[in-house]
Formats: C-alpha cells, sequence, structure tokens
C-alpha cells in the first residue's frame, strides 16, 4: 500500500469512514429507499474486519475466563457495528457499547447461565 493509499485511509480509518459517510449523503440526498454504500481502498475494509475479528474473539475468551466484562479501546461506529454483528452468534457473551463519541467503546461480557 502506498503513502497515497494511507493518507486516503487515515488513521484506524477515520478518512475513509468520512468520505464514506459522505458519499452516502451525497447518494441518498432525497432518496427514500437506501442501500449500504462502501467506499474501500486497497482492501482496508477486509483486512480490518479480519483483525477485529481477532480481537473480539481473544476479549470473548477474556471475558470467558475472567467471568467479567472486558472493554475494548475506543473505535467509530463501524468498527463497533463490525464486532456486534461478529461476536451475534456466540451464545456465551453479549455485546454493548458505552461512553460517548469519541470514546465509545464496546463491552463483551460473559452471559451468566
Amino acid at each position: 500500500m502506498g503513502d497515497d493509499l494511507s493518507l486516503l485511509i487515515g488513521h484506524h480509518g477515520q478518512t475513509i469512514d468520512a468520505i464514506q459517510h459522505l458519499a452516502y449523503r451525497i447518494a441518498y440526498h432525497g432518496v427514500e429507499e437506501r442501500t449500504a454504500l462502501t467506499v474501500d481502498a486497497a482492501g482496508y475494509r477486509e483486512r480490518r474486519a479480519t483483525a477485529l475479528h481477532a480481537v473480539a474473539d481473544q476479549a470473548a475468551e477474556a471475558a470467558i475466563r475472567n467471568k467479567r466484562p472486558v472493554s475494548l479501546d475506543p473505535m467509530g461506529a463501524q468498527e463497533r457495528k463490525v464486532v456486534h454483528e461478529y461476536l451475534k452468534s456466540r451464545f456465551d457473551v453479549e455485546t454493548y457499547s458505552e461512553g460517548q463519541e469519541p470514546s465509545r467503546r464496546l463491552v463483551v461480557a460473559p452471559l451468566v447461565d
């Protein structure tokens, strides 16, 4: 990945997320029926999702092992959604978000029997 693409992606994907948000707003301005719109660069979204899945797995295992919630580092709404969706299929943990933007965190908590 070249320097130009890293500028487009930005720190933790903040720039590409902002571009995606703007593209969505422009594309669907005045339109009632909307679909998802994704802006990507050099496969960044897939690589980031893979990394977030690994973090989610580690947090879930730690939550179960220690029998207490694990709070992840602050992340944007799109990244929190990736983790929520990924862990939704597990029946041994639950996820929720807490805090205010830009410090909103995702929490992975063990489900008690």
